[in-house]
């Protein structure tokens, strides 16, 4: 995909838009991959939003997650940690980067209505990442089938129902990612059925 329209969607908010800048400086002469996820993430693809970003959220497979630790942004707040929080699980850091927080997530999984989705960044959805331009950067984001499948996932209708808008203005662009995701990981037929209801077409196994 292409580089999103992105210039000056993260203007609006000086400070996010500093803390990305710094977050790229830092990160993208790194050989690691990493993806822009969240709030941010869908500011950046246009997803309406019902409250500014106030965070940024990095995502990693666990290997590389360990290695941008060592070269991060902004200040260290603690050391990569194994998180296990209700039914998520992942490897997780803290920074502080001028005025905003910024977490590294290493190898997220999330359990939660009796199905099971792992994240996989680097051979799953990097391929499948748009690309946004901050400033002279140039910062490859979260597919938004993964933002739709992880926002069902816990609940969060105030996300995923703008997500699912954006992604069925352009479903060619979002299907070959969704099935993927749908073959890789575990799902019920009840979710199965809310999620093609949401994006406009089928999800099969």
């Amino acid at each position: 995909m292409g580089p999103h329209d992105t210039e000056g969607r993260t203007e609006r908010y000086p400070e996010l838009h500093a803390a990305l800048l710094e977050t790229a400086k830092a990160w993208n002469t790194q050989p690691q991959t990493w993806l822009l996820g969240g709030s941010c993430g869908l500011l950046l693809q246009g997803v309406e939003l019902q409250q500014a970003p106030r965070d940024i959220d990095i995502y990693a497979d666990v290997a590389a997650a360990k290695e941008l630790h060592r070269s991060a942004p902004g200040e260290m707040l603690d050391e990569p940690t194994v998180d296990k929080t209700g039914p998520y699980a992942s490897l997780l850091s803290h920074y502080q980067v001028g005025d905003c927080a910024l977490e590294l997530v290493g190898g997220f999984e999330i359990w939660a209505r009796k199905s099971w989705y792992r994240i996989e960044i680097e051979h799953v959805l990097a391929p499948y990442a748009p690309v946004a331009q901050v400033g002279s950067y140039s910062l490859r984001l979260m597919p938004l089938a993964h933002e739709l499948l992880f926002n069902l996932l816990r609940g969060r209708e105030d996300r995923y129902v703008p997500i699912a808008k954006q992604m069925r203005e352009q479903p060619d662009a979002h299907q070959p990612i969704m099935m993927l995701l749908s073959q890789q990981n575990v799902w019920t037929s009840r979710f199965r059925a809310e999620v093609e209801e949401l994006v406009g077409f089928t999800w099969p196994q």
